[in-house]
């Protein structure tokens, strides 16, 4: 039993490890997006049930990119170190992270989409989520719901892109 598991652990080493990387820069996004969107919304004073104005909208989007260069630069090291450890190791890192942040600047526009329209369709469908209290706090649940589903899609495409395009094995050039 033991060894099936890990001949299986082998065999799918490389999305495990993906995931699991996958997870922690979703973490760090996450991360970074929330200390920008809620230390902007005290700076600023944007109540949490806010959405529509243009003041959320300028600290939504600073908030998006911070979180993306910051997400991109921790997931491109750690895929190239760990996750993609059969790929060419002679390609240049600059031939690599050019193409790495192309394919992220595609799934950031998935994520600023899906985020953004999500957050107001789900605000319009359940107003009482666009200020719920959690853990003693007053947040949006639907911004939160919103950033869950982007980030399956985004961890699913960025996988893709890295695969096909950036981290190719030798034998496949």
């Amino acid at each position: 039993m033991i060894a099936k598991i890990k001949t299986l652990l082998q065999k799918h080493r490389e999305v495990l490890m993906y995931l699991v990387f996958g997870v922690l820069t979703t973490v760090v996004g996450w991360g970074v997006y929330y200390a920008v969107l809620l230390g902007g919304r005290a700076i600023f004073d944007i109540p949490a049930g806010e959405t529509t104005s243009a003041r959320y909208f300028a600290l939504y989007t600073a908030a998006q990119i911070i979180q993306w260069v910051c997400a991109v630069l921790f997931a491109f090291f750690t895929n190239r170190a760990w996750v993609f450890t059969e790929a060419d190791k002679s390609t240049s890192l600059w031939k690599q992270l050019l193409p790495f942040a192309g394919g992220r600047v595609i799934t950031l526009g998935l994520d600023y989409v899906i985020t953004f329209g999500l957050t107001l369709g789900l605000g319009a469908l359940i107003p009482a989520w666009t200020s719920a209290a959690l853990l003693g706090k007053t947040v949006n649940l639907c911004e939160l719901a919103s950033k869950v589903v982007a980030a399956v899609v985004v961890i699913v495409c960025n996988y893709v892109i890295s695969k096909l395009f950036v981290f190719k094995n030798k034998k496949e050039q």
